[in-house]
């Protein structure tokens, strides 16, 4: 984890079911950079070389794609690299990369979709991870207080070899409830109080989204209709689900 990751609160290494979040530079050494933060944190997870070589191709593409089509006109960007583990819904653990940039909305589309508007980078994406990539209005990681913007991703199987090393500090309902308050209060969600509810642990605010902690998942409903569930070891792509749902309703 690098020094700016933990004093922005980030709690766990990438191989404990943390997110590794890096600052990005505007300019053309954009994709080099990228690629060593990836290069540096991928041997703790046990792949092998040509599911490295491939990330690193795509932590390229991804990162050329923000500076081409991302980067404001005063050239201050204010890119980030997230890079975490998440279960993909069929059991298996998968790597995710996100690059945030400040631009919030993504680029208009031309009529045969987003990868002829933001170029072959996404075609080899979308390729290499068959379809399994996207992106959504999220915030900031690195600044305080946090920026709205959106995160572009894509998302690849791992191998048994990297699946031990997923397990977060704290495992139990309160604690994981208590985390997950404490990951929204830094990316700047501060509207929903923690409180215990005949034991189970609930975040709620106002009406607009409720989660709840109970038997190792949490479970979240928004003011939208959108509702969903995830184990409590996934405490970061929770987290990530949340800020997105946050952004779409406060648009």
């Amino acid at each position: 984890m690098t020094k700016a990751a933990a004093t922005c609160g980030i709690p766990w290494r990438l191989e404990n079911g943390g997110c590794a979040a890096l600052p990005l530079p505007a300019d053309d050494s954009i994709a080099r950079v990228a690629r060593a933060h990836v290069t540096g944190l991928l041997p703790a997870l046990g792949l092998c070389v040509q599911d490295v070589d491939d990330v690193i191709l795509m932590v390229s593409e991804l990162a050329t794609n923000v500076l081409q089509h991302a980067t404001p006109g005063d050239g201050q960007s204010g890119a980030e690299l997230w890079v975490y583990q998440r279960t993909d819904g069929r059991g298996r653990d998968e790597l995710v990369v996100k690059a945030f940039d400040t631009l919030r909305s993504w680029r208009p589309q031309a009529p045969a979709g987003p990868m002829l508007e933001h170029g072959r980078g996404l075609e080899i994406i979308d390729l290499l991870t068959q379809g399994r990539w996207g992106h959504h209005p999220s915030r900031s990681r690195l600044r305080t207080p946090a920026v709205r913007g959106k995160a572009t991703w894509f998302a690849l199987p791992l191998p048994r070899t990297a699946r031990r090393h997923r397990r977060t500090v704290r495992m139990d309902e309160p604690h994981a409830a208590k985390d997950l308050h404490a990951l929204l209060l830094q990316r700047g969600i501060d509207e929903l109080s923690l409180r215990d509810e005949l034991g189970i642990s609930l975040l709620s605010g106002r009406g607009d989204l409720t989660v709840w902690c109970e038997s190792a998942t949490f479970r979240w409903c928004a003011a939208s209709g959108e509702s969903g569930k995830l184990p409590i070891e996934d405490i970061t792509e929770v987290c990530e689900q949340l800020v997105r749902i946050w952004e779409c309703m406060h648009d």
